[in-house]
């Protein structure tokens, strides 16, 4: 069979992969930047800098989680900070929060030298807002990464949009002389809004792919017989269509450019269950005592934050959880992608809507409960593909389509003895967790 790669497995490459290199020198060489700049104007404990500086000698030993954790980890003093909100110890993250407190309004002065003083001017232009949203986004990779690890990859679209979204926003971001300093940097960008996004879209936007491939059938039959203007208008549609999936390619760019655009999409998309936001947030009693007493290692912090979420999951009942239909269906399009691949390797000719999951085929098994191969065979749906009745009109009168529809039984079949197991035993526990 076809070696495909899955939304989960681009994630895995970006996380802990052949990507996550690019990622973790994308982001120390950006602490590495702020820090230069601020480091003399904030004061900070022998530890902490001792800690700081051994990360900048770029020891092989940090991973992604260790490199983000200099963003979200408690390092710096500040006097201002300290004598108007008695806020003893910060991190980048909390720098724009900080001096947006209800105290600073009554202290514009002293709130506009903070802000002159800690916003990044001489290796490159990088505001306080930036900076912490570029804390955001690292606690944010290390959750993602933590989830990803635990469950061998991620479990739905929904996590990989989430990631995706993320790892675009930091990269439109990054100032220029970090993009040119980078080795691979546009290599990952592309990878992201490409390969990335098209192995989302292609879960959760199936019907586009349908349709163009639907609209190419017309056009290479109906091209014969009625001439080249109806081909024409065929083929224009097809155009029409590719246009509007580029569009959803580029939705990340466009998302990129507005205010706020991470929290909208997180708020919008995940909404953490209140037991599983204790295992990402630092308790600030928690951070000062670690600090105060030693700074954990990389391999320390990610084997902790992966206790609290075993701990976490194992107070979950799994007998009481029940999958959705939104998370079935994702699963069902998952199979579906690696159905076309692996079919269309083995039989070129092997189209859309000869996929056993097509996505109308995928709504029927969910919506009529087809749990078993005879009530598939029964179903309408199942029966209009299977039988070929999509192609109407002229397209019967075309010289090989008794050899077309032949072909789609044969493509049904193998799919039926190959995949159906599967998704039957995907569709009965579904249906009796109901």
């Amino acid at each position: 069979m076809a070696e495909f790669k899955t939304y989960s497995d681009h994630s895995m490459s970006l996380l802990m992969g052949d990507r996550e290199p690019i990622l973790k020198s994308i982001l120390r060489q950006l602490f590495e930047g702020i820090y230069s700049e601020i480091k003399d104007k904030c004061i900070l404990e022998e530890v902490d800098k001792k800690d700081i500086n051994e990360f900048l000698k770029w020891p092989d030993d940090h991973d992604l989680n260790g490199t983000a954790r200099y963003f979200i980890w408690n390092f710096f003093s500040h006097k201002i900070i300290e004598r108007v909100v008695h806020t003893r110890k910060f991190s980048l993250k909390d720098i724009y929060t900080i001096i947006n407190k209800p105290k600073f309004k009554n202290q514009l002065e002293e709130k506009r030298r903070l802000v002159s003083q800690l916003e990044i001017k001489k290796k490159f232009k990088f505001s306080i807002k930036q900076i912490n949203e570029v804390g955001v986004i690292s606690a944010e990779l290390i959750r993602i990464r933590n989830l990803a690890a635990h469950n061998n990859g991620l479990e739905n679209s929904s996590q990989a949009l989430i990631l995706m979204s993320n790892i675009s926003r930091l990269l439109n971001m990054i100032p220029d002389s970090i993009r040119e300093a980078t080795n691979g940097f546009g290599s990952l960008e592309q990878f992201v809004r490409e390969d990335f996004l098209d192995s989302i879209l292609s879960v959760i936007r199936p019907d586009i792919e349908e349709s163009i491939e639907d609209a190419r059938l017309q056009s290479e039959t109906a091209s014969e017989e009625d001439g080249d203007l109806f081909n024409e208008v065929l083929v224009n549609k097809i155009d029409d269509m590719s246009n509007q999936l580029r569009s959803l390619k580029e939705i990340n760019a466009v998302l990129s450019k507005q205010d706020n655009t991470l929290e909208n999409i997180l708020s919008l998309v995940y909404s953490p269950r209140p037991s599983m936001e204790r295992q990402w947030s630092f308790d600030n009693e928690s951070r000062k005592d670690i600090q105060d007493n030693e700074i954990l290692s990389s391999e320390q912090v990610e084997k902790s934050l992966a206790i609290e979420l075993e701990e976490s999951l194992d107070d979950i009942d799994s007998e009481l959880y029940q999958s959705s239909r939104s998370e079935i269906y994702d699963s069902l399009m998952k199979l579906r992608v690696k159905i076309k691949k692996e079919m269309s390797l083995e039989y070129p000719a092997f189209r859309n809507w000869h996929n056993l999951l097509m996505s109308n085929l995928a709504n029927s098994m969910l919506d009529n409960e087809l749990t078993s191969l005879e009530i598939l065979k029964s179903d309408e749906t199942f029966q209009h593909y299977y039988d070929s009745k999509q192609m109407y009109g002229k397209l019967l009168a075309h010289y090989n389509v008794n050899d077309k529809k032949k072909a789609a039984v044969e493509y049904f079949d193998i799919q039926i003895e190959r995949y159906w197991p599967l998704i039957e035993a995907t569709l009965k526990d579904y249906f009796s967790n109901e």
